[in-house]
């Protein structure tokens, strides 16, 4: 009983943080968007109007890091987290050479899928248009790829699975990876960041730390970075060259390395701490309910 209240304790506190995220997230935007609105009339987020590419980036930047230290800090102070539950620490050994292919991998495994969701339910696929140059396309990398290699892994590898922890690996793993890829608010992307969560939640308990997933994490954003930035700058046979390549390469050579490695021995599992059947944390009404509202709110309010 007491492990059972336990599980719906941490679940609960994940699904609580997750829409604090959503909720903070929502009124930084609309704070920000009125501000920008009395200093240029009729301008917002959505419309930065009389605002420079580099100040609307900027602005998009700080919603999306104000968002995260918000659920951080409600977290720390509300919850039995602690900051040593962030494993924010030198890594145990590991091997990038056998993650990094494998994780781009079930990365590009899951794009594919995605788009293929997409053109099943005919979503168009869209892309941020990117700078060609200059101080606009550093800030936009800096919010594309840094921002969220470092502070989501922080949030959802650290925060998340730090609280879910106590009740084993499974569970650590797959709660915020479910809750990571709902508040994409997208099948396509939710879809992918769940795949990604899964894996750099496994990296986390194994290694120790969420400084590995952050590589990984950074190395997958600057990837998708670049083949944007090539789709609309590059001769079209180079970008399509090189987005066929990563998409093709990475699934094929990071199956090889499974095989290979499991060939020696290797297993997933090993290392990791055993705990509660996976589904009594989905099967959390906290956390249930909070499922429910991410996907209710992503259907009828984001599309």
């Amino acid at each position: 009983m007491a492990k059972s209240r336990g599980v719906r304790g941490a679940a609960g506190a994940c699904a609580a943080a997750s829409l604090v995220y959503l909720l903070g997230r929502s009124l930084l935007a609309l704070l920000v968007s009125a501000l920008m609105g009395l200093a240029h009339p009729g301008a917002s987020l959505a419309k930065p109007l009389g605002f420079s590419d580099v100040s609307a980036a900027l602005f998009q930047l700080l919603v999306g890091i104000g968002a995260i230290a918000l659920t951080l800090a409600f977290l720390l102070k509300l919850t039995r987290l602690r900051q040593v539950d962030l494993r924010i620490a030198l890594p145990a050994p590991w091997s990038p050479g056998f993650c990094l292919p494998v994780f781009l991998g079930v990365a590009n495994l899951a794009n594919l899928a995605g788009a293929l969701i997409n053109h099943i339910t005919d979503n168009p696929t869209t892309s941020e248009l990117l700078p060609s140059g200059g101080p606009e396309l550093l800030v936009c990398f800096i919010s594309l790829c840094i921002m969220p290699a470092v502070a989501e892994e922080l949030l959802f590898r650290g925060a998340f699975q730090g609280l879910m922890r106590p009740c084993g690996s499974a569970a650590a793993i797959f709660a915020p990876a479910l809750l990571f890829g709902l508040l994409h608010l997208d099948l396509a992307q939710g879809l992918t960041a769940f795949a990604c969560g899964v894996f750099l939640g496994w990296l986390t308990e194994r290694s120790g730390s969420i400084l590995p997933g952050m590589l990984l994490h950074l190395v997958n954003n600057m990837l998708a970075f670049l083949t944007i930035y090539l789709r609309y700058y590059a001769p079209a046979e180079l970008s399509f060259g090189v987005e066929l390549f990563i998409l093709l390469f990475f699934p094929v050579f990071g199956g090889w390395m499974i095989w290979n490695a499991r060939q020696q021995g290797f297993r997933f599992s090993a290392g990791l701490r055993p705990g509660v059947d996976v589904l009594a944390v989905f099967t959390s009404p906290a956390y249930s309910a909070a499922v429910i509202f991410l996907v209710v709110y992503a259907v009828f309010f984001v599309h």
